[in-house]
């Protein structure tokens, strides 16, 4: 279902000429807790730091499993990393707090809509090829730590709870949904 939903995003993003932005997605016992997308990131270091960023919600929230999103070329050029094969795809990584994780490559050849959107950029429709499946394998450095500090920085991050950390985030610019941050109540019977 997340990855449906962030196929739909970057198909609506293509259409407009832009990307899907990075984004994460925050669960806690299979539930989702919580959604980020970057804010207005400048090229380099800023984007860098923009998307690593993302994973204060998922530890404020204490979420044991991270689904996080991005377009390959898109977060390349803004991270200033070469673009070795400018092959576009939308990527879509698992994790889980044991450190495991599962990595999708979604990619796409994208073909121009007649005419230009609103905003005046040429919009795209995908054609999406065969999905790609690694388990573990290394992946863009800023996401790799944004996937890595979503669970090794709850202790610094917890205490100032998933309220606050969603206020500094949307006052930093990124766009930010707090779904339900609350514990799971226990099962019944459970002692």
């Amino acid at each position: 279902m997340l990855t449906d939903s962030a196929a739909q995003a970057h198909t609506t993003a293509l259409a407009q000429g832009m990307a899907h932005p990075p984004s994460l997605t925050a669960l806690r016992a299979g539930r989702v807790v919580a959604v980020a997308h970057t804010r207005p990131l400048y090229t380099g270091a800023d984007a860098q730091k923009g998307i690593e960023d993302l994973s204060l919600l998922a530890a404020s929230a204490a979420a044991d499993c991270v689904v996080l999103s991005w377009e390959s070329c898109d977060v390349k050029i803004a991270c200033g990393v070469p673009l070795d094969a400018p092959d576009p795809a939308l990527n879509v990584l698992v994790a889980g707090e044991d450190g495991q994780y599962m990595h999708v490559e979604f990619p796409y050849t994208s073909h121009p809509i007649g005419g230009r959107t609103r905003t005046g950029l040429q919009g795209f429709r995908p054609l999406w090829r065969t999905p790609i499946q690694s388990t573990n394998t290394p992946v863009l450095g800023p996401v790799q730590r944004a996937m890595e500090r979503s669970f090794t920085q709850r202790a610094a991050v917890a205490p100032s709870g998933p309220e606050a950390t969603v206020v500094w985030m949307q006052g930093h610019g990124y766009t930010v949904n707090l779904i339900d941050a609350r514990p799971p109540k226990p099962n019944e019977g459970e002692s």
